[in-house]
This record gives C-alpha cells, sequence and structure tokens, in this order.
C-alpha cells in the first residue's frame, strides 16, 4: 500500500496548487503565455529600469560603509523609538527611497554578514518595508491617478503607517549589539560583487511579476476575483463604498500594480479610493510578499510573522490615511 511521508503530505497542498496551474497553462496555453508575457513587458519596460539602479547603488553603498555613517546620525531615532541598531535607520532611508523590496535585500544582506541577530531582523522588518516614490507618486499618483497631489498624499500617508507600525514590534531593548560592516577594500571586487547580486535580485522580482500576472488572468477567469468581490463589496455597501473599490481591493491583494490601475479605472472620487490605495500600497499584495521572502526566509522570518507585520501596517495606515486624506480632499 502506497504511503505519504510526512514532509510528502506537509507539500501536498502546495503541490496540487502547482499541478492545478500547470492544467491551465496546458488547457489555455495562449491565454496564460499571454498573461506572462505582458508580466515580463510590464517588468522590462517598468519596474526594472528603475529597480536595477536602485538595488545596485544601495549594494555599492553598503559596501563602501554608508551604513555605518547613516547608522550613526540616526542612531538616537531608532534606538529610542524601535529598540534596533543604528545600522536599521539606513535600511529604513533606503527603504523610502527605494520601495520593495529593498529593505528586505538589505536586512538579509546584513543579517548574512553578521550584522542583526533574527529578533533585530525582525524588528527593523516591521518598519523597513515600503514602496518608493517613484512607484508611489510617479506612477500611481501621475500616471494611473493623473494626479501628483494624490500620489504625495499616498506617500504620506504610506510612509507614516510604516514609522508607526514599528512602535507595535519594538519589544525590549536587544542586548546583541550590530556589529558593523566593515567596507570592502577592494573596488573591483565590490563592484563585481554589487553589479552581479543586483542582476540576481532582479531577475527574482521579474518571475514574480510575471507569474502573478498569469494567477490574477486565471483568478479573474474562474470567477474568484468577481467571488471574493462580492463577499467584500457587501459590508463597504453598508457604508457608502462602490463595488468597484471592492473589486479592486481583491486585484491588490494579490498584485499591487494592477490593482492600483483598477482604482484609478473605477471612477470612484479621490477622497474614497485614496485610504484603500494607502492601506494596500502598505500591504503590498502576493507579489510583494513572496519578493520579500525570498530575501527574508535567510533572516528566519516565516510568512506567518511577515504577513502579520503587514497586515498591522496597512491597518494602520488606513486608520492614518483617513484623516490625512480629509485634510486634502
Amino acid at each position: 500500500m502506497f504511503t505519504l511521508t510526512k514532509k510528502a503530505k506537509k507539500a501536498l497542498p502546495l503541490s496540487l496548487i502547482i499541478c492545478f496551474f500547470i492544467c491551465c497553462l496546458v488547457i489555455n496555453p495562449q491565454r496564460y503565455i499571454q498573461s506572462i508575457f505582458s508580466g515580463m513587458l510590464l517588468f522590462a519596460k517598468n519596474v526594472a529600469p528603475a529597480l536595477f539602479p536602485f538595488f545596485f547603488f544601495t549594494k555599492l553603498l553598503t559596501g563602501l560603509g554608508g551604513a555605518n555613517a547613516m547608522g550613526k546620525l540616526l542612531k538616537k531615532p531608532v534606538s529610542r523609538l524601535y529598540n534596533a541598531p543604528s545600522e536599521s535607520g539606513y535600511i529604513l532611508v533606503m527603504s523610502l527611497i527605494s520601495g520593495y523590496p529593498i529593505g528586505a535585500k538589505l536586512i538579509s544582506d546584513f543579517y548574512e554578514n553578521g550584522n542583526f541577530s533574527v529578533q533585530n531582523c525582525k524588528k527593523v522588518s516591521s518598519f523597513t518595508s515600503t514602496s518608493g516614490p517613484l512607484f508611489v507618486v510617479g506612477t500611481v499618483g501621475t500616471l494611473m491617478l493623473s494626479s501628483p497631489k494624490a500620489g504625495y498624499v499616498l506617500f504620506l500617508c504610506h510612509s507614516l503607517g510604516a514609522l508607526v507600525n514599528g512602535l507595535i514590534y519594538r519589544g525590549r531593548q536587544s542586548q546583541e549589539k550590530a556589529l558593523s560592516m566593515p567596507p570592502l577594500k577592494d573596488d573591483d571586487e565590490l563592484l563585481n560583487k554589487s553589479i552581479t547580486s543586483s542582476i540576481l535580485s532582479v531577475l527574482v522580482v521579474g518571475g514574480y511579476i510575471a507569474i502573478f500576472s498569469m494567477i490574477i488572468d486565471i483568478a479573474i477567469d474562474l470567477k474568484v476575483v468577481e467571488i471574493l468581490s462580492t463577499l467584500l463589496a457587501k459590508p463597504l455597501s453598508l457604508i457608502g463604498i462602490p463595488r468597484q473599490v471592492a473589486e479592486a481591493s481583491v486585484i491588490s491583494l494579490i498584485e499591487i500594480t494592477r490593482g492600483c490601475q483598477a482604482f484609478a479605472q473605477s471612477g470612484v472620487e479621490m477622497k474614497i479610493i485614496l485610504p484603500f490605495i494607502a492601506g494596500l500600497l502598505s500591504f503590498g499584495g502576493l507579489s510583494i510578499t513572496f519578493q520579500s521572502l525570498t530575501f527574508l526566509k535567510s533572516c528566519k522570518i516565516n510568512f506567518g510573522f511577515y504577513m502579520l507585520t503587514k497586515l498591522t501596517q496597512a491597518i494602520v495606515t488606513f486608520v492614518l490615511s483617513l484623516g490625512i486624506v480629509a485634510l486634502f480632499y
């Protein structure tokens, strides 16, 4: 009699999901290969050119000792607010400038270099997981919503949400001191490592964008998005929120870029959709989740803890944005 091992039983649900996606590709290859192509095109035209230089320059700056210098400047704020190592101030600034998943990548780099303990990685991840102004102000605000003002309001809400979220997970002062990251002396070695690391990191992001583009189209074709939108629309309708907001929210939970586009095309007034966009930007969607966990798994940060921090960040940002948006609209 055939019996599954304990490891096989644990992997069975995921294996069935993977087999399901393979069957979808076989049944309708033209539709879903086009979905993959659309995701790759989005990555190649909009994401890779913007993300690669940030990956490269943050890696280069870290190797040159920039983290130590910036850490000294921000030592008191991050230590007092978050009970975190001074270097976390550098990660926060780079994440706010560069966006997902730079923060996760830098935390991973610091852990692998022996700078952070697992405890410190968890603390720092709670307030350094953000989108950047290039996406929030440029892509979402200016291009999608046709309003740079909306982009700046979103970025303000999003940034404040991350900073407040870190206070929830500050815990006690860590007894383990973070080590200073020594700058690399060989310039050629630093350049080669920065280029190689950046290319690999960007390709990981591109892979997730392409796959989740297909997953969204499968969810739409199977009416999953429609069903979930209907369930969400019922409670939202009680407070006068249109159904389009529910549908865009469901898409955002899977992939934030397409979700923001859905919000922009919904026709719903700005003061209603901005708090939802801000909260969902802070959550990041499943695509961003798996991109970040690709780097954070080396720090022993598991799916459950990461999702908890993103959920609280989304709630905090949404609540803050209700007041902030009301001031501007």
